[in-house]
């Protein structure tokens, strides 16, 4: 089944396009085991891998493993549950065959959005101000 999800076009500071989407992803579990891995600067990277469900804009619900979850995000305690920000990068490699999509959660709990029927257009009148 496809995900559909509307992407929009990244360039990062080291000039690699991507292709990127955020969702709303609801926590089902998250590993107890930490995986790391070290970044082109050299600095370590720790995660866990997390099981998240999401609704795609078609309106179908995706269950996904391998989730990453950086420790920047799990260290301020993440809920089994509660739904968070995530987000889908999509790129290519050289030769232009595509990579193997990376999707990670955060700790930015998802609200509830604002519908445009909450607003009220009302005409709000400014007091005069007088010039002395």
């Amino acid at each position: 089944m496809s995900i559909t999800l509307k992407f929009k076009e990244e360039v990062s500071a080291n000039g690699n396009v991507s292709k990127v989407a955020n969702f709303k992803g609801t926590l089902n579990r998250l590993s107890e085991k930490e995986f790391s891995y070290s970044n082109a600067s050299n600095e370590l990277i720790t995660y866990k891998l997390a099981t998240v469900t999401f609704t795609d804009f078609a309106g179908a619900s995706h269950t996904r493993e391998n989730v990453v979850v950086f420790d920047t995000s799990y260290d301020k305690g993440m809920e089994v549950g509660s739904t968070y920000l995530g987000k889908i990068s999509r790129s290519t490699n050289a030769d232009g065959s595509a990579r193997k999509p990376w999707v990670t959660l955060s700790s930015l709990v998802s609200g509830v959005d604002f519908a445009d029927d909450e607003f009220e257009d009302a005409v709000i009148e400014e007091p005069e101000m007088s010039i002395q």
